[in-house]
């Protein structure tokens, strides 16, 4: 079972697939070939071209159907192109030889101008049972592809970037329908991966306020809890990885 299931993004994105109760919120995710972005592309608007491994956001594209043409932007550089098949070429061109998935657009919501998403972390507890220690906002940079902290995304609270969207207690009845989620996706990843005590989901919502599972980090960065100013989820993240470590 451990080798059908790698552990990259599209191994996870494959295990998180088998549960029902997750199938629904995956975004059509698929190995970079010429044939499968171009068949998503037709179906939608904005696809996101991933690295199969890798964290912080790096390497990552959007490539877009844009008037009568095509943009690919990386980074803050946009590049537009006459032809799909100029699109394709030119991506393949700069990614080399690293394998790349193609992953559905998903409509963000924004927060004053700026795309924002989320990432909730889920850690054993000193009783070995899944608990969710952070949820984090990550407000893009504008027009940059990723809202990612390593590339330049802002964190902040959770509740602050939902207000414009939902009344106080419906913001606190979605953040728990969200943890709900992550522990479910953290049980079911850790029968294939048992030894990974932390998972980082990173969540994007649509304007319908559904959430989607955008990717699952097996070795989740902490530090990003720590730059909001509120220090207790941090905190409890680091008290729980000491414990990990210990054991």
């Amino acid at each position: 079972m451990k080798l059908r299931y790698g552990n990259n993004k599209l191994g996870k994105y494959r295990l998180m697939l088998t549960n029902p109760a997750l199938s629904g919120s995956l975004p059509p995710t698929a190995l970079a070939t010429k044939a499968n972005i171009g068949a998503m592309l037709a179906q939608n608007r904005d696809v996101y071209l991933k690295p199969n491994t890798g964290t912080g956001g790096f390497g990552i594209f959007k490539l877009s159907r844009h008037r009568n043409g095509y943009r690919l932007r990386n980074g803050t550089q946009s590049r537009y192109f006459a032809s799909f098949d100029g699109a394709y070429a030119a991506f393949e061109k700069t990614k080399g030889r690293r394998a790349y998935l193609v992953q559905q657009g998903i409509p963000l919501l924004h927060y004053e101008g700026r795309p924002f998403d989320l990432r909730i972390m889920i850690q054993l507890n000193p009783g070995r049972k899944w608990e969710v220690t952070g949820i984090v906002g990550r407000l893009g940079q504008r027009h940059k592809v990723v809202t990612n902290y390593h590339n330049g995304g802002k964190p902040m609270p959770i509740q602050q970037l939902l207000t414009p969207y939902l009344r106080e207690r419906e913001r606190t009845l979605y953040v728990e329908k969200l943890k709900e989620l992550g522990i479910r996706i953290s049980s079911h990843m850790s029968r294939v991966f048992p030894r990974f005590p932390a998972f980082g989901v990173d969540i994007g919502i649509d304007k319908q306020l559904k959430p989607w599972i955008i990717e699952v980090n097996s070795r989740p960065d902490k530090y990003i809890f720590n730059a909001l100013a509120d220090k207790s989820m941090f905190r409890r993240i680091i008290q729980y990885a000491r414990l990990q470590r210990k054991r």
